[in-house]
């Protein structure tokens, strides 16, 4: 059985939505790399012994790596 997700960035036109589910927390973010950030901070915070969104955050920079923002 594998643990629900706890920590949800959703992506829209505008901008990406971060939430975490137990903790009934949100923020807004322009971009994926800030959202990423923003959810690893709060997981840092909130839930230390989970690791989740630090390895999604280190997934995306990977993909991600060497592309220029969209500005």
């Amino acid at each position: 059985m594998t643990k629900p997700r706890m920590i949800r960035l959703e992506k829209s036109p505008v901008g990406v939505t971060v939430t975490c589910a137990p903790c009934q927390w949100a923020a807004f973010r322009f971009d994926m790399a800030e959202a990423h950030e923003t959810a690893c901070a709060h997981e840092q915070r909130a839930h230390p012994g989970d690791y989740r969104a630090r390895n999604a955050a280190q997934m995306y920079e990977r993909r991600h790596a060497g592309r220029k923002p969209n500005v």
